[in-house]
């Protein structure tokens, strides 16, 4: 315990000693009045500084609220520009399918058009046929009048066959099937034992087409009539003839035979 103020103190004159004490005494009272004083400005402070980080996070959350609203309000003008968007493509939609319709439609009308114009035109437009093995470009009607008449020979209706070839050769006398028509014309007359008419027909397909195929037919169908109207000279030249024009047909063996029995 230090003694030195007790020794300091007995020392001093009485006055000087109380002096001292009341001194102290003061200092006493003052100093726990200046350290509350300190405390209170402490907290006061950091009262305020609470005040203020509570303002700050007061005006930092209607900041984010005005933010989120402004979102939002972003948002429902996004809603209505997309609503938006889907009517237009709805009805794009609809006018698409409205189109389209129309175009099937058009379309449709266009190729049953090109089609009853086709079946218009089809009797017109030439088709393409095989004659004595060779190719011909012809009318549909021309190879339909053709077809008709050997229709009416194969069914032995010789009448009909043979004014069939008589009016085709007058009607068509340049087509690639004038010289049938003329050999099939004179078989129809013979068949009808008109033998005279069958022998025109005859010489003119011979005349006309001596290089056809069915000229070596001719030739003997013509010796076959004069046969028949007992121009048997004129029969017997006429496969002669037909013999040393055609010596390898089977009319020229035919022809053998024929004037065999004719001397």
């Amino acid at each position: 315990m230090n003694t030195f103020p007790r020794i300091a103190a007995r020392a001093m004159p009485r006055p000087a000693r109380h002096a001292l004490l009341g001194l102290t005494l003061a200092l006493g009272s003052v100093l726990p009045a200046h350290a509350d004083l300190f405390a209170d400005n402490d907290a006061r402070r950091a009262i305020l500084e609470l005040r203020q980080q509570v303002a700050q996070l007061q005006q930092a959350q209607q900041q984010q609220a005005q933010q989120i609203q402004q979102v939002r309000s972003s948002l429902l003008d996004l809603n209505g520009q997309i609503e938006q968007v889907k009517g237009d493509v709805a009805q794009l939609r609809g006018q698409q399918d409205t189109t389209v319709r129309q175009l099937n439609q058009d379309v449709a009308k266009v190729v049953a058009s090109q089609k009853d114009l086709s079946q218009r035109l089809a009797p017109l437009e030439p088709v393409s046929v095989q004659i004595d093995g060779k190719p011909f470009t012809v009318q549909p009607a021309e190879k339909a009048a053709y077809e008709q008449a050997m229709a009416a020979f194969r069914g032995s209706q010789f009448d009909a066959a043979a004014s069939g070839f008589k009016a085709f050769i007058e009607q068509y006398p340049a087509s690639p099937y004038i010289a049938g028509a003329q050999y099939w014309e004179g078989n129809s007359l013979f068949a009808l034992q008109r033998y005279k008419d069958a022998i025109t027909a005859f010489q003119a397909m011979i005349d006309d087409h001596a290089d056809n195929a069915h000229a070596p037919q001719a030739m003997l169908g013509l010796a076959n009539c004069q046969v028949e109207l007992r121009q048997l000279h004129a029969a017997r030249l006429t496969l002669e003839h037909l013999i040393k024009r055609f010596p390898n047909s089977e009319a020229a063996r035919t022809a053998h035979d024929r004037l065999k029995k004719l001397k």
